[in-house]
């Protein structure tokens, strides 16, 4: 789904597999933490992993999100941090990114020399693409005015662009990107992995569930009857277009990469919608890394490319100091 893939793509493959019973990535939501509090700390690797929630003025309701804290984040407590903000994908939480194996691997990745220290918070999202919803949620408001500037404020966390990166898997890959386009000058970088983008919205108009769930997600999210002008406003590929000038403007570095063998390309054309971002990112003059690497959709995938993503990250946190 590009919303439809874990919406329109990643989505709705995450939301097909899930709702047709392949699902994979569907796990049920975790117990919430107190508003604006620390639940208790859990450890990956030599990291440490929080859970807590701040109270959105965008949802009208509380975030929840987890924070990885590298370890001389508790050693040193004069200095300060980069951070990266990852967005999970369909039917997902913020528990997700610890949950999944990602937290360890990153964590491994360090104590490797691979990487330096920053802090990584992951949201929760719910299936919204991450946007505005025309009949829903205000996701990117949550995000870029609610969660950011709590995070900055609480944490030991820089707060200039060149210390910001976005990254997203999956549905959250429509979401890192769609942030990251709309507001370049806000990020250092931003990467994705199996991102669900796809360059229309999916038909919804079968009887049975699957088609019934997708139907009512592109309703909420896209208008109904769905807003084309909408969905294109809000769609990856589409804003990079629209937005060329100010994203060549502000140096934001990109990285995108895909499964070869990714399991939703067949239906929801996946990988096509990746390069189809791909050709316009090319075509506008901005610069940026594409691959096509072996594998699969989802977690497992990610964690088996992220030696390219997670450096790619590093180095440009560093670019600017």
């Amino acid at each position: 789904m590009e919303i439809l893939m874990h919406i329109g793509v990643g989505i709705l493959s995450v939301i097909i597999a899930l709702v047709a019973n392949a699902a994979a990535h569907f796990m049920p939501r975790q117990a919430t933490a107190p508003q604006q509090s620390s639940a208790s700390a859990q450890t990956a690797g030599s990291s440490r992993v929080e859970y807590g929630s701040l109270s959105s003025a965008a949802l009208g309701r509380e975030l929840k999100f987890a924070v990885q804290f590298p370890p001389s984040y508790d050693a040193d407590a004069k200095r300060r941090y980069p951070v990266l903000y990852f967005l999970h994908g369909m039917f997902g939480n913020e528990r997700e990114f610890e949950r999944r194996g990602v937290a360890a691997a990153i964590s491994k990745m360090r104590d490797e020399g691979k990487i330096g220290d920053f802090v990584i918070v992951a949201p929760a999202g719910e299936n919204s693409f991450y946007l505005n919803a025309k009949n829903g949620a205000q996701y990117e408001d949550a995000i870029i005015k609610d969660l950011i500037p709590y995070v900055e404020k609480t944490y030991r966390v820089m707060n200039k662009p060149a210390d910001r990166a976005i990254q997203g898997i999956s549905m959250g890959g429509w979401g890192a990107m769609l942030l990251a386009f709309k507001h370049p000058e806000m990020f250092s970088s931003v990467s994705t992995h199996s991102a669900a983008v796809v360059l229309q919205l999916p038909k919804a108009d079968g009887t049975d569930r699957r088609s019934q769930f997708m139907g009512a997600l592109i309703k909420r999210i896209f208008g109904d009857p769905p807003d084309e002008d909408f969905f294109r406003a809000n769609n990856p590929i589409y804003v990079v277009e629209a937005q060329a000038a100010v994203i060549k403007k502000s140096a934001l570095k990109i990285y995108v990469d895909v499964g070869d063998q990714d399991r939703y390309q067949e239906i929801y054309g996946l990988q096509e919608g990746n390069k189809a971002l791909d050709e316009r990112l090319t075509k506008a003059g901005i610069a940026h890394e594409f691959h096509i690497f072996p594998g699969n959709h989802g977690w497992e995938y990610m964690i088996s490319v992220i030696d390219h993503s997670y450096p790619f990250l590093w180095k440009n946190f560093q670019r600017v100091k």
